[in-house]
């Protein structure tokens, strides 16, 4: 049986395939971390391909049939890049963008997880350092990962670098590798 859906989604991967065509990761608010394909969307009369920049908050119009989702349109709602950003700005949200795809498993429904991911997105955009590292701990938290004593103490103290340092260990000894967007600019 098919249907059509819309939602609110945070582009979070995208990937080509074919001439004209996208596989989009997708975390939405109401169906979770997704992907979906979006057929001709690098055609040159497609209006999609915009939206689906990453870190872009959109309004996704699905197709859904049997396991198969299609993104039919999309409108963005908040663009990440619009403004100018710093590359501080950029490797933290890949960074997010990073753990959002590595942590969530796809067809994953986690409460609050748009929301929260949402306050991140903005806080980067906004450049408040101290919001972003507050809500990654929340973040962390509804994931269900324990955080260690030294990052809250880190953050009461509010050294914040030291925090974010702390937090990337936490989540690096968790995946037992590096996050790959942390060698982007070293």
């Amino acid at each position: 049986m098919s249907s059509y859906l819309n939602t609110l989604a945070i582009v979070i991967n995208s990937r080509y395939v074919r001439e004209s065509d996208l596989v989009v990761t997708l975390l939405t608010q109401s169906l979770g971390k997704i992907t979906v394909t979006a057929k001709g969307a690098k055609n040159i009369k497609s209006s999609r391909l915009g939206s689906l920049q990453l870190g872009n908050i959109i309004k996704a119009h699905l197709f859904k049939k049997g396991d198969y989702l299609w993104l039919t349109e999309s409108t963005t709602i908040s663009q990440f890049l619009h403004s100018e950003k710093t590359l501080t700005q950029i490797n933290l949200l890949f960074y997010f963008l990073e753990i959002l795809n590595l942590f969530i498993a796809d067809n994953q429904q986690i409460d609050s997880a748009f929301n929260i991911s949402q306050k991140i997105i903005e806080a980067i955009t906004q450049n408040q350092f101290a919001q972003f590292i507050n809500n990654e701990i929340k973040f962390i938290d509804i994931l269900g990962f324990g955080l260690p004593l030294e990052i809250t103490d880190k953050f009461q103290q509010k050294d914040y670098t030291g925090c974010q340092k702390l937090i990337r260990q936490h989540l690096e000894s968790i995946l037992d590798r590096p996050l790959q967007s942390s060698k982007m600019f070293q």
